[in-house]
Order: structure tokens, then C-alpha cells, then sequence
């Protein structure tokens, strides 16, 4: 597991008590039927409190007759979610960038044959051509939609359409943050919090990333300063991607 973005959690009891939970709930699971199990999320990470549920992905062989009581469980009042998948359909299938990022970050727990190790090992990993392409679309992307965008929205008198092309900017911009650092993008809820655990970001990026993301009114003059101060955040790191995928940013936009 990938222990950069894990988190203390504030009740180290009641991780315990999940952690405790997940190995009692898999007990069940530990049988020839069954290829592996991993745990996910908030008892893998650290970060269990109460808002938190136990995630536990169950991997079983095509064709047997294991099944769940339910996929949302409680115990001693706790939520269990349980993902129960063929390990052969698994295989076969194309995991998208949440899934892949969700079991980077996750644990494995039984893997009597090795085939969950060797499956994440396959599907999981940033590919060249992954962090080429999250890179110079995030480039442009963000760029289009914070310095073009959002004098479109203005034009057609939306300010909070206008307004509203910053946050998705925003998103891009941090997607080609997480692929220059060799990582995979992780699910919008977490995406800020990990992305401040990068070690390759633009020079003061909390500070930067604060003052784009304040508003104080839907103005025009408050979508200029916004958008100047994402565009310096965006200038600092337009070389370090153009030297990574050894194009101009011009021939990026061809691209993309």
C-alpha cells in the first residue's frame, strides 16, 4: 500500500474495532471458493471515525456459490460494504482511474496463491502513456476553461456559470498535478487533501490554491483576480510538463 496520503485517525478505537470487525467478516470468506480478499479505504489508510465505513473487496472464482447477505451490512454497529466480483471477470475488465487509485491505496488480507498480487499489479499501476496524456490534458484543459471559459460565461451573462468553469479548471489542473508525481488520480473527495501531499507542485500552492478558490461575490473583478491567481499557479508548471512530454504547449493543444 501507498502510504503518502494515509490519515491519523481521531478514534484509535474504533480502528481498532474495525479492523477487528473486516478480519472477523472475512473469516467467513477464507475457503477454496474464495481467490482473495483485500481491505479498502478508511481501515487500510488510517482515517476511521465515525463518518467512515469497513470496505472490503471479496474476489471469488467464476462459477461458485458464494454469495453475500447484502452488500451494505451492520456490525456491532458499523457499516460493512462488501464488493463481491468473479476474479476472472476481474481479469478481463478495464478498471477506470477511481477503481485503480481505490486499490493502490488498499491492503490485501488473503491471497493464498498470489493471483490478487499479480492482478493488482496488472491493472493498477500509471502507465507511460497514462501520464503523458493526464499531463498535457490537464495542461490544456484547465487553461481553456479558466482563461476561456469563463470569459464566455461572461459574455452570455452568467457570472456563475463563469465562476463555476474555475472549480472545473481546477479539477484538470490538479489531475496533471497527480500524473507529473507518478500518481494515479484519486476520487474527487479526496483529490485536494492528496493533492497537497504531492512532493512536485507550484510554488505556494496551498497559499495559491486558497486564494483561487475563495469567491467573496459574483463579480466580474472577482473572476479576474481568481483566474490571475490560478493562471501564476498555471504559468510555474507549464515548462516542467512541456520538458515532460517534450512538446510546446502549442503542439499540446494540437493534440488534445
Amino acid at each position: 500500500m501507498n502510504s503518502q496520503f494515509s490519515i491519523q485517525s481521531s478514534d484509535p478505537l474504533l480502528l481498532e474495532k474495525a479492523i477487528r470487525i473486516a478480519r472477523e467478516f472475512s473469516g467467513q470468506y477464507l475457503n477454496d471458493d474464495i481467490v482473495g480478499i483485500v481491505f479498502l479505504g478508511a481501515i487500510v489508510r488510517g482515517y476511521f471515525d465515525h463518518f467512515a465505513d469497513i470496505d472490503i473487496a471479496v474476489f471469488k472464482k467464476r462459477g461458485s456459490a458464494v454469495s453475500l447477505a447484502g452488500q451494505f451490512l451492520k456490525m456491532e454497529g458499523l457499516e460493512v460494504h462488501c464488493h463481491l466480483s468473479d476474479y476472472e471477470d476481474e481479469l478481463d475488465a478495464t478498471w477506470n482511474m477511481p477503481k485503480r487509485w481505490t486499490f493502490s491505496q488498499g491492503q490485501i488480507y488473503h491471497d493464498p496463491d498470489g493471483k490478487i498480487a499479480k492482478l493488482l499489479a496488472e491493472k493498477v499501476p500509471m502507465e507511460p502513456e497514462d501520464k503523458k496524456w493526464l499531463m498535457m490534458w490537464g495542461l490544456s484543459m484547465s487553461e481553456w476553461y479558466i482563461y476561456r471559459l469563463t470569459q464566455l460565461w461572461v459574455e452570455r451573462g452568467n457570472l456563475v456559470g463563469a465562476h463555476h468553469m474555475v472549480n472545473e479548471g481546477v479539477n484538470f489542473f490538479m489531475d496533471m498535478l497527480f500524473a507529473l508525481n507518478d500518481q494515479l488520480v484519486p476520487d474527487t473527495k479526496w483529490k485536494y487533501y492528496c493533492a497537497e501531499k504531492l512532493e512536485q507542485l507550484p510554488p505556494n500552492f496551498r497559499e495559491g490554491m486558497q486564494d483561487v478558490m475563495t469567491l467573496h461575490d459574483f463579480s466580474v473583478e472577482e473572476l479576474e483576480r481568481r483566474r490571475k491567481s490560478f493562471m501564476e499557479m498555471w504559468e510555474s508548471m507549464r515548462p516542467i510538463i512541456e520538458q515532460e512530454v517534450k512538446l510546446s504547449y502549442e503542439e499540446i493543444n494540437q493534440l488534445v
